[in-house]
């Protein structure tokens, strides 16, 4: 059974809305040579036929969201899928095609008008219908082409700034998790999506650029928190480190439990406030929110994606991210672990208490040995027990090594090993 549609409402519409065809039911839209796909959710047999009746044309299982067309047609014939096949419609067959609505509907190829191949043209009152289709349809794909466009604009930008989180992050491992040593790192990893350059003054205006969006971009160090430092300071290592504020220990973590100078610290993470182990305390987290602003956006669309965020959200609780809504900004958000290489000193961390790992913490690091392991690394800070002296014939005396030891020279208990220590070690051995 097919139905027409000749009036341009009906051909805007066609199956839009609509459940798709029983077999042997279609739609037959007129004049149409193209069709699209948006909105459905079911595909469908498209066969676009000539003025005189010869099939042109057969798309099968047109998926939703696509479109096809065939500049030569007159008619297209819409079916549920697979229909096409099984009626044998293929290119170069005629079929007879409706003058005019049928009173009542005709079945597909048969029951049709004789005078099918002297069809007039469309009648005088539609003429001016296709411009009308377009001026309608046009905005509304053009429109999805912009937001697809953003969309890919966002993915660039959030590839940018995982790149970005990571740096700072890492910057952050080395630089005791300071704040300041974070953000330069981030500014200067996003130097390529402000512009980049080739040459030192066309990086440094990128740097500027970076620098100057600070104000929308938020990091914010989620772990070690205030409750970290409650549980592993070591104040030892702190007044080492010359550091008034409160340090957690990053050295040995493989055969620790607490810091050297506080062997009895909480680290039950089922017990302490933190819920950490001393080694998820050593873990940098780091949460970047950022603002794509409105100079990066597409026109329409990236103003469109702002107020629906502003809109399936009006209650947002992050008053950082609401007021980057708020001013047209579309915000991103970057999350990064990382282990720390140096001791981190708190700095204003954030408070995070509860329990972590389930309670069930597990440590990194190897099984302890036995009694052979060392009591502490001589290059840590807070190693405040003498080092053992080391059994090895041919080593120096004091347990200190300068040649590997990069802590020995700066030792408090600074470590002197004889001039002539290496001459026994690189002596040729002598047979009795």
């Amino acid at each position: 059974m097919v139905r027409c549609a000749k009036r341009w409402p009906d051909r805007l519409r066609g199956l839009l809305g609509k459940p798709p065809p029983a077999s042997g039911h279609g739609l037959l839209i007129s004049p149409c040579a193209s069709v699209h796909t948006a909105f459905m959710r079911y595909p469908i047999d498209v066969v676009f036929v000539a003025r005189h009746g010869r099939i042109l044309k057969v798309v099968e299982a047109l998926r939703p969201w696509r479109a096809a067309a065939c500049w030569r047609a007159r008619h297209t014939l819409e079916l549920a899928a697979g229909e096409a096949r099984r009626l044998g419609l293929m290119t170069g067959v005629r079929v007879a095609i409706p003058s005019s609505d049928p009173p009542d509907p005709s079945p597909v190829g048969a029951g049709l008008p004789a005078n099918a191949a002297r069809q007039d043209p469309a009648p005088r009152a539609q003429r001016g219908a296709t411009l009308v289709e377009f001026v309608v349809v046009g905005p509304l794909v053009l429109f999805i082409l912009l937001v697809l466009m953003q969309y890919a604009l966002l993915f660039h930008a959030r590839s940018q700034l995982n790149y970005a989180t990571f740096e700072a992050a890492r910057a952050g491992t080395v630089a005791n998790a300071r704040p300041a040593a974070i953000r330069a790192a981030f500014e200067r990893a996003m130097t390529g999506y402000h512009g980049g350059g080739t040459t030192t003054a066309e990086l440094a205006a990128a740097l500027a650029r970076a620098g100057a969006e600070a104000p929308f971009t938020r990091i914010q160090v989620l772990s070690p928190t205030r409750e970290s430092f409650d549980d592993y300071h070591s104040p030892a290592l702190a007044a080492r480190l010359g550091n008034p504020g409160r340090v957690i220990p990053n050295t040995h973590l493989a055969y620790l439990v607490c810091p050297i100078d506080r062997p009895g610290c909480r680290s039950d993470p089922a017990a302490n406030v933190s819920g950490q182990t001393l080694q998820d305390a050593n873990l940098l987290k780091l949460r970047i929110t950022y603002g794509i602003p409105v100079g990066k956006q597409i026109p329409l669309a990236g103003p469109f994606m702002a107020r629906a965020i502003a809109a399936l959200d009006p209650a947002d609780g992050d008053a950082f991210r609401a007021g980057l809504v708020a001013s047209g900004r579309i915000p991103v958000v970057a999350h990064t672990v990382m282990r720390m290489q140096s001791p981190a000193i708190e700095t204003g961390n954030p408070s995070a208490p509860g329990p972590g790992n389930g309670g069930t913490p597990i440590d990194p690091g190897p099984p302890p040995q036995g009694s052979g392991l060392p009591v502490c690394a001589v290059t840590d800070p807070a190693c405040t027990t003498a080092p053992r002296p080391l059994p090895e014939s041919g080593q120096p005396p004091g347990g200190c090594d300068p040649l590997t030891d990069p802590g020995c020279p700066s030792s408090p208990q600074r470590c002197e090993a004889p001039a002539d220590w290496l001459q026994d070690a690189l002596r040729p051995a002598t047979t009795s």
